[in-house]
């Protein structure tokens, strides 16, 4: 099995490289970049590294992607618990922090919270868990395994399936009674989500620690999850880095890259996740990336890799999201809290949730930003107006 390996040298060498281009050169990219033209990765350093603002970059993207019409995807996260045993720094959820209430949502209370974003119109969703050591991930499998068959018994479009990293063994029990196709791939579309966070080890270290009892200290084990799940079945994954982790974008974002190409080029559709560092139960500081530098990071994924899916979160003001909703093709709108969704809105109690969600409109508010008057929240896969918002 092709796994994906990522050199820090190899990634260090292709940014040095990219501030050293001539400029000539530089502007043959950047032209590409503008009339829509695939980059490969070595061309998004260039991008990256070039002497432009983030507005230029960004407006360099915005006329790219209006010469590519795309389908703005939507979908809503359901945490079916807030427990985990990984120790992550950064995360509300992580197994020592003792100002987060702990919660489990048991499973008749999930399949009702799955009938509420039906009827409220939302026909993708993410399952959520923590993650666990291995003698404890059976107890998860079992739960995520009933969720995303209930979802299947009701026809959601997309479900998303973030739990961690697994082992090749563990595959076939989240799977169990899963539609295959005859070439033994899922047959609805399932997307397995395994954020690297960063891919920088030495901050991985740092922050997901080191403790062979920690499920999150292998980075190796977590970098190779997508091709174990490809070979489950999966053919939809979702990487994906916190930013604000590391304090050099430009080296997550020629890894980002370089993990997306090798998916792309196994075969699979790929979702990219961008999430900013947030606020958590228990900490009143919260560090992140300024709006510029996201701004040029998201600008440069969208152009330089038409065929995966940018996603942008609630996480981000509704401000951020108008901005950047014409060059992502995934906007998901709800709560991080544990099973919060009510008949007309959602919960969004910080003390019970993994992270701050900046934006709590309900997600029918947050979505009429973005659609039609006359188009139905079940009908948002759709081609948004690609216009540049109002500075």
């Amino acid at each position: 099995m092709e796994v994906f390996r990522l050199d820090p040298a190899e990634v260090t060498r292709c940014l040095e490289a990219a501030r050293a281009t001539p400029a000539a050169e530089r502007e043959r990219v950047i032209e590409r970049a503008r009339t829509a033209l695939p980059l490969d990765v070595d061309e998004m350093a260039i991008l990256w590294t070039a002497p432009l603002d983030a507005d230029e970059v960004y407006a360099i993207a915005l006329e790219a992607r209006s010469r590519r019409p795309r389908r703005l995807e939507t979908f809503s996260p359901l945490y079916l618990t807030n427990t985990c045993d990984a120790e992550c720094l950064m995360c509300g959820m992580r197994r020592d922090n003792d100002a987060l209430r702990r919660e489990t949502a048991d499973p008749e209370a999930t399949e009702s919270q799955l009938d509420l974003l039906q009827r409220r119109g939302m026909h993708g969703v993410a399952l959520l868990t923590g993650e666990y050591r291995t003698d404890r991930r059976a107890w998860m499998l079992e739960r995520v395994n009933r969720a995303l068959r209930a979802t299947q018994a009701r026809g959601f479009r997309h479900v998303l399936v973030n739990v961690g990293s697994l082992d090749d063994e563990e595959y076939p029990a989240l799977l169990d009674g899963v539609a295959r196709r005859p070439d033994g791939a899922v047959a609805a579309k399932v997307t397995m989500c395994t954020f690297q966070e960063t891919y920088s080890r030495s901050h991985y270290a740092r922050f997901m620690g080191s403790d062979a009892d920690n499920p999150r200290a292998d980075y190796e084990r977590r970098l190779t999850n997508f091709d174990r799940a490809r070979a489950a079945g999966f053919r939809v994954a979702n990487p994906g880095i916190l930013v604000g982790l590391n304090p050099d974008l430009g080296f997550e974002l020629i890894a980002l890259a370089r993990h997306a190409r090798h998916l792309l080029d196994r075969g699979m559709e790929v979702y990219l996740s961008v999430p900013r560092l947030r606020q958590i139960a228990g900490r009143s500081s919260v560090r992140g990336t300024d709006d510029p530098s996201f701004l040029r990071l998201v600008s440069i994924l969208s152009v330089g890799l038409p065929g995966a899916k940018v996603v942008l979160t609630t996480r981000e003001p509704a401000t951020i999201q108008r901005r950047l909703v014409p060059l992502v093709h995934v906007l998901s709108a709800g709560s991080s809290a544990l099973a919060p969704y009510t008949a007309e809105g959602a919960h969004f109690p910080l003390e019970a949730s993994q992270f701050e969600v900046i934006d709590q409109r309900p997600f029918e508010q947050v979505l009429a930003d973005h659609a039609r008057p006359e188009e139905p929240i079940e009908n948002f896969e759709r081609t948004p107006r690609i216009t540049p918002p109002a500075p």
